[in-house]
């Protein structure tokens, strides 16, 4: 594989994006609908929204290789805002070679030099084991327990 670079989504990138998008929710179990998914796709390309989504882009063949979206939001803990990096997917084929790790390296970039975080959060399933492995490399795993309730 040769380089990889890391650049904002673009709506030219939108078919390869929504083949990801449906990968990473499948992987997930969970069923997001076209309104949701057409929606957030327009959040990324909308100025006045602070929901971020970057590509990562084989450089040789340009094709894209995987994701990554996150959100700054205020913290009752911290005086600067926190960001919480929502969805990272890399395309399997080729997993285990630095993109992902790339992928979140841009979003600590950018919470740090763009939107003035303190710190990058994230959460994932206990079953995913092989995202685990790269995530305990690139950050410090909370005790934290999740609760959620649809409403």
């Amino acid at each position: 594989m040769s380089s990889t670079t890391i650049r904002p989504v673009t709506k030219e990138d939108e078919a390869k994006w929504r083949e990801y998008w449906a990968a990473y929710n499948e992987f997930y179990k969970r069923t997001i609908s076209e309104e949701v998914t057409a929606t957030t796709f327009s959040r990324f390309l909308d100025d006045n929204v602070q929901m971020f989504c970057a590509v990562a882009e084989d450089e040789s063949s340009r094709q894209i290789i995987g994701f990554a979206t996150w959100f700054p939001h205020m913290s009752t803990s911290k005086i600067n805002g926190v960001v919480y990096l929502n969805d990272l997917f890399v395309d399997p084929n080729i997993r285990s070679k630095g993109v992902g790790g790339k992928l979140i390296d841009h979003v600590y970039d950018h919470a740090k030099n763009v939107l003035g975080a303190e710190s990058v959060y994230w959460l994932t399933q206990h079953f995913n084991h092989r995202a685990q492995l790269l995530y305990v490399k690139k950050a410090t795993k909370s005790d934290f327990v999740h609760y959620s309730k649809n409403l």
